[in-house]
């Protein structure tokens, strides 16, 4: 009998942290923790029941299960020969460095199963466990020889890269360039969903996943001297963007299923948003027809509990970099997600700490009209950038109004509203009937009346000049949640 490695194993509870975020983003996904379950010796109907209600209030189901399992003194090295029988490979080699070496032969077993396996033992969870999991079943194979092949791309990332991305692009999907081109027919002009910044976003119909979003991180090609820095920018943001959706996983944050570095441009694939951005719903594009005033309130506390979830979930909070109404997704049942996190970077808070030194950030270049001052004329970077901009993306829910445009005056949105505010003599009723967004079908109660004065007095609050003025984005979740105009009171507007 093999030695146990008594260093490694550990109660699943105990397992390094990054590790266990990492199974907990997968399993999260389309529930499939629910099909691990009932294969768990001493997890019963009540502790299921228990994590429904646990993902309820936003809070990752997985994380609890295991962490029952955990309880009732199962170890990692259980952990990984559960997933050994649910053939659950990517979760398998996340795990690997925390299991005793003498298991890690059931991969080989795994993915080269003998015929009289195949045909004497039933087909338990298998490949259908996980959406997509035969899918990455196969595709694992395809790891090793990756990692031999080494192509330019992957070789940047080797080289650049540090543990956390490491153990973030363990915990995902890798997919060959090759089946993103015949997802997206080649990158078909006619599957292109949008545009920006480095990137490039295709509707693609992915084997074993169905529909997903193929985001091609591309750079204009030149002979200028700056195309070098050009190339290493969009690498560096493709891979913060990896980094980042790897990291942390919440119901308003977009998903990310899987990647690619082993073709000509890095590529990385989400979940399809079939009803487009923020942006494109506010404008009513496509014919579409206008949000509810119902409607705008979800999309607006949902996108706020998800910077707030950046912010404040991890010891260093993550700055988005990049808030604003294209950015802002919305699923088939109009659930806000925030989405591109090539800017993201990790940061500090500035939360009633006026003299504590801001960052100094040089490399983000998020749309200009949702930059506050200091990052314009000075670089400083925090948590209240993303708030300034998330101040004007409320003020575009209210109105209807671009974030900035040359055909009115003034042109900033804050500055409009701010206007418009003081000629209306700070009346709520003519300030309505002046810059109310008129495509919005009329209130139908009390509560949506409300909401148009809390997105004015919100967005003005957080787009304040002064950052160390601007709340912070747990009081706009609060304010957005209770719908309590008299906490808008307490906001410090000049």
């Amino acid at each position: 009998m093999a030695d146990l490695d008594l260093e490694k194993i550990v109660l699943v509870g105990s397992m390094n942290r990054e590790l266990l975020q990492s199974i907990c983003n997968i399993l999260d996904i389309d529930e499939a923790w629910e099909q691990i379950a009932p294969h768990m010796p001493g997890i019963l109907m009540k502790d299921i029941d228990g994590c429904r209600r646990y993902q309820k209030m936003n809070k990752s189901p997985t994380l609890l299960l295991l962490r029952i399992w955990s309880s009732k003194g199962y170890t990692t090295d259980h952990l990984y020969q559960l997933f050994a029988k649910t053939k659950m490979v990517r979760c398998m080699r996340i795990i690997m460095p925390a299991v005793s070496e003498h298991l890690h032969h059931l991969e080989k077993r795994v993915l080269n199963p003998s015929k009289s396996a195949r045909s004497s033992k039933p087909a338990s969870v298998a490949a259908s466990s996980v959406k997509g999991s035969s899918y990455a079943t196969r595709l694992s194979e395809q790891r090793k020889q990756n990692a031999s092949t080494t192509p330019s791309s992957t070789a940047n990332l080797q080289s650049t890269s540090q543990a956390p991305l490491r153990i973030a692009i363990e915990g995902t999907l890798p997919v060959s360039y090759a089946d993103l081109e015949i997802a997206t027919n080649s990158f078909s002009p006619k599957n292109i969903i949008g545009k920006g910044g480095y990137g490039i976003v295709y509707h693609g119909d992915l084997r074993g996943t169905g529909a997903v979003a193929v985001k091609r991180i591309v750079a204009k090609a030149d002979n200028s001297p700056n195309c070098s820095k050009i190339e290493k920018e969009r690498l560096r943001q493709s891979l913060q963007e990896l980094r980042t959706l790897a990291r942390f996983r919440h119901d308003n944050i977009l998903p990310i299923y899987a990647y690619s570095l082993e073709g000509p441009e890095p590529c990385l694939v989400y979940q399809f948003m079939a009803n487009g951005s923020l942006e494109d719903r506010l404008l009513c594009r496509k014919g579409t027809l206008p949000l509810t005033w119902t409607q705008k309130h979800e999309i607006s506390l949902g996108a706020a509990r998800g910077l707030d979830f950046l912010h404040t979930f991890a010891k260093t909070p993550v700055i988005h970099g990049d808030v604003k109404t294209a950015n802002i997704l919305l699923d088939k049942h109009m659930e806000p997600k925030l989405g591109d996190f090539g800017l993201s970077r990790d940061g500090q808070k500035e939360i009633d700490v006026p003299d504590k030194c801001p960052l100094i950030a040089s490399h983000i270049k998020g749309t200009l009209a949702y930059l506050p001052p200091e990052f314009i004329t000075s670089k400083i970077l925090s948590t209240k950038l993303d708030v300034y901009s998330f101040g004007i993306v409320l003020l575009e829910v209210a109105t209807g109004l671009r974030a900035y445009s040359d055909t009115r005056e003034p042109r900033g949105l804050i500055e409009f509203c701010q206007k418009h505010r003081e000629d209306a003599n700070f009346d709520v009723d003519e300030l309505r009937r002046m810059i109310i967004d008129k495509r919005t079908p009329k209130y139908s109660n009390d509560r949506e009346n409300n909401l148009f004065e809390i997105l004015i007095e919100l967005g003005l609050s957080a787009g304040q000049k002064d950052r160390t003025l601007r709340p912070p984005m747990s009081k706009i979740v609060d304010i957005l949640q209770t719908y309590d105009i008299a906490k808008l009171a307490e906001l410090s507007l000049g």
